[in-house]
């Protein structure tokens, strides 16, 4: 049907109607009654037929957008295996690491067993007490005879309240008991 052709409208034929037409006149709307059916067919058809078309192109879109969901579902899943197997790998290596860095006692008893390393030790602790008695001899030439040492707890720990005051200022104190150690330094050089 073009748009040029009017289109047929309801025939609607009363009782009176039947029986006042002629029959030329009944069978033209008769016809008239078939077009209009005949139009109604048509697009009913066209109707289900785009309908059809539609679901059919929906249902293909549907199935490509499930598929390229069912795709990409497939893909994340696959890197988030992937990221635990290496979070997995990473706290293997992390383990490891923490074991390696704190040795066990069994570790250390056999690096103590073993005569090389047990051998560079006493060589280590004789040096180091050698270089201790040449640091304290070194220390005891340096302090003026007479000057005894005292270690620092006793020093802090003695209480002020039984010292006596000195009649000394620190400051002057300080100055006097330099100048004897420089006399006596100066001394010694003189008479080796």
């Amino acid at each position: 049907m073009t748009n040029e052709e009017p289109l047929p409208k309801k025939v609607r034929l009363s009782e009176s109607d039947m029986k006042t037409l002629t029959r030329e006149e009944l069978c033209t709307r008769w016809k008239q009654h078939e077009a209009y059916v005949q139009i109604l067919e048509t697009k009913y058809a066209e109707l289900c037929s785009n309908d059809v078309t539609g679901l059919k192109e929906s249902e293909e879109k549907l199935k490509q957008q499930q598929q390229e969901s069912a795709r990409r579902e497939n893909i994340l899943v696959m890197r988030l295996a992937t990221k635990e197997q290496e979070m997995q790998e990473c706290t293997t290596q992390i383990q490891y690491l923490k074991q390696v860095q704190q040795p066990s006692a069994a570790q250390l008893r056999s690096s103590m067993v073993d005569p090389a390393i047990n051998l560079f030790f006493l060589k280590m602790k004789a040096e180091l007490e050698q270089t201790k008695d040449k640091l304290e001899q070194a220390q005891n030439e340096l302090r003026p005879e007479g000057v005894r040492t005292v270690p620092e707890e006793v020093v802090t720990h003695f209480p002020t309240w039984m010292c006596p005051p000195h009649p000394l200022s620190s400051n002057q104190t300080a100055h006097i008991l330099n100048r004897g150690v420089m006399v006596e330094v100066e001394s010694g050089r003189e008479h080796p």
